[in-house]
């Protein structure tokens, strides 16, 4: 399945309709070094690729929301990338953005200036610092050169993110689409795994062959690094080394998604690998109570924050009747899922139909060496909700 170029001009539209009088800058990621001379494998900006389709790097998205011109404005590059890269296919680009007008990067200033001139405001993504915590990670650099030239032209721009993000969060009939594919993909790998998994001795055989599942089922591989935790590693949350040998008689946790059309899965499961415990057992439902309480809070007019703070009450209550502490909670038990695994959308409002969020309760004792996790993806309906991954097992 291919997103048309109908899809990216018409979530063009519905930014013009929520942003008027707006000059709408939105930078491509750039490149980021791999080693010697080689990049990374280019991942684009969801938000660039939301509203343009294009998958090159270091070029710009500008809307004038006004006028409604939409423009790309490309980088210079030499014969040297042109030789060995490929040069930028214009009418390419346009038959899969809909976007007509192509110009160089030079031009950015100057549109800049103009618009300050007519009187427009500036929209632009805030940039994260250039590490981001917690997670210890250098952020992409393209946001906070853009940032920096608008300061150096002292514009006073307007962060647009949320306004984007709200856009993002109702899928549209295609994005359910490629979601339901990405599930289904997950699903039947893991039902394969699952078969053979006696014959298994090692949680890094488990991910290729993960991999190669996903792959020959028309997926582009994981959507996020995913987690083969066998025994004490599950109850580290991101715990993804996968190079252990699975434990006998000990749970296995795997956090898994395919990567379809560029959207994501996010499967949780909790598997017995020999002969579980009782104290594993009785974990493990646990777990999959706090989940179902989790589906029944679920539905339209719900606000995740408020839904999150009462589902803490209620695992903590559920897990001190088996002699577990909770403290504080470590994770949320729904984020919305999309383009990234942790997707756009406004937390704070209420929830809508065509919202795709992940179902995930979890409980980590570090002591006892035992981490269990049951994931799932639903769909906002008018009604409620949909289990998007409900063919997938929820047993050990």
């Amino acid at each position: 399945m291919q997103f048309s170029h109908t899809f990216f001009s018409g979530n063009r539209q519905r930014l013009i309709d929520v942003l008027p009088d707006t000059l709408v800058v939105i930078p491509a990621h750039k490149q980021m070094q791999y080693s010697a001379d080689m990049a990374y494998p280019f991942r684009q900006d969801s938000n660039f690729w939301y509203l343009s389709g294009l998958n090159a790097s270091d070029c710009m998205l500008v809307i004038n929301t006004k006028t409604t011109e939409e423009t790309i404005l490309l980088p210079e590059t030499s014969d040297y990338h042109e030789a060995w890269d490929g040069a930028f296919d214009k009418q390419e680009a346009a038959d899969a953005s809909g976007i007509r007008d192509y110009a160089p990067m030079k031009k950015l200033e100057s549109i800049i200036k103009q618009a300050k001139a007519t009187g427009l405001g500036i929209g632009y993504l805030e940039p994260l610092s250039e590490i981001a915590e917690p997670y210890g990670f250098y952020t992409n650099p393209s946001r906070r050169l853009l940032a920096e030239l608008l300061n150096k032209l002292h514009c006073e721009p307007k962060d647009i993110r949320l306004d984007i993000a709200r856009l993002c969060q109702i899928k549209q009939a295609e994005e359910v689409a490629v979601i339901r594919r990405a599930i289904e993909i997950t699903g039947e790998s893991l039902a394969e795994i699952k078969q053979n998994l006696k014959n298994y001795k090692r949680e890094k055989v488990i991910e290729r062959d993960l991999t190669a599942g996903f792959y020959s089922r028309g997926a582009d591989g994981h959507a996020y690094e995913p987690i083969i935790a066998s025994g004490q590693h599950a109850a580290t949350i991101h715990y993804n080394r996968n190079d252990s040998n699975l434990s006998n008689d000990s749970l296995l946790l795997l956090d898994v998604g395919a990567l379809y059309e560029g959207y994501a899965a996010d499967i949780s499961r909790t598997w017995a690998y020999g002969s579980p415990t009782a104290r594993m057992q009785e974990v493990a439902e646990v777990v999959l109570k706090l989940q179902d309480i989790a589906f029944g809070m679920l539905g339209p007019g719900v606000k995740i924050r408020d839904y999150q703070a009462e589902m803490e009450v209620v695992a903590k209550k559920a897990a001190a009747k088996i002699g577990i502490k909770i403290d504080e909670y470590p994770h949320g038990f729904s984020h919305f899922l999309g383009l990234d695994v942790h997707d756009a959308g406004d937390y704070a409002a209420p929830l809508v139909a065509g919202s795709v969020l992940t179902v995930e309760p979890g409980l980590y004792l570090q002591d006892e060496g035992i981490g269990v996790r049951f994931e799932d993806n639903i769909l906002i309906t008018e009604n409620g909700y949909e289990n998007l991954s409900a063919n997938i097992p929820r047993t050990l």
